[in-house]
């Protein structure tokens, strides 16, 4: 006998998006397989032009077993500023993140809560899953080899792409610093902020994420200059403040 009612988990997704409505629609398509499902699923619209607001629109109308929320941005501010907006916004103690351009595994929710959930040590601010990939491309197969979008061994950051923080902690710290206006060191910046503050981190294999990573080149090149750019800026904040 199919089960009717989906067991929910209370958990507030957060997804900021920025003109890529074709990628944002198969996301939204993955998330209704989640079982269990989110308590509350948040959107936010970086002023995109491509029809997204109309898309999501429709989506809020949608009946689903979870709360929807849409924020639509009327200037475009960035992924720190939106991710923001849905953690302010959310009204759950734990808040994953992910992004436009991934579809999420069937079970990621109760992976990606579970630790948190089990763990009550008030230190514990956060969990990183494993991010797959869709294609089988040189480039693509480098990024998951690499582990470019997993936490690092040592676990001293979060990438938003795969992962979930108790609320309170990065509501202490201020959340996202919205002067990174671009998708890069946002999260290594919180997240050496949450270790500043004494906070750690642990890594769950089974919450699975499936990125679209771009098979070109150049789109290549651009992502690690933005790397590279956004984690030299937050290292030099962290420092900045240390030495203040």
């Amino acid at each position: 006998m199919v089960k009717t009612n989906i067991e929910k988990i209370p958990v507030s997704v957060v997804i900021p998006t920025y003109n890529r409505i074709l990628k944002l629609f198969r996301l939204l398509k993955s998330l209704d397989t989640l079982n269990p499902a989110p308590d509350e699923i948040i959107i936010i619209d970086d002023n995109s032009q491509d029809g997204t607001k109309k898309l999501l629109k429709k989506w809020n109308k949608l009946k689903r077993s979870y709360k929807k929320k849409v924020i639509l941005k009327g200037i475009k501010k960035g992924p720190a500023d939106s991710r923001n907006s849905g953690l302010f916004n959310s009204n759950n103690d734990l808040v994953a993140f992910t992004d436009d351009d991934v579809v999420v595994d069937k079970y990621w929710i109760k992976q990606i809560t579970a630790q948190l959930i089990k763990n009550h040590k008030k230190r514990l601010a956060g969990v990183g899953g494993i991010v797959k990939s869709f294609h089988n491309d040189i480039l693509s197969q480098y990024y998951v080899e690499h582990k470019i979008l997993e936490p690092p061994i040592n676990l001293t950051y979060l990438p938003t792409v795969n992962c979930c923080f108790r609320k309170k902690p990065l509501i202490n710290v201020g959340g996202f610093d919205t002067s990174f206006h671009f998708a890069g060191g946002e999260d290594t910046d919180l997240c050496l902020r949450l270790r500043k503050k004494g906070f750690w981190f642990v890594r769950e294999r089974k919450a699975l994420v499936y990125h679209d990573f771009s098979p070109n080149f150049f789109d290549f090149c651009k992502t690690w200059i933005k790397y590279g750019k956004g984690t030299q800026l937050a290292i030099y904040k962290l420092k900045r403040k240390i030495n203040d």
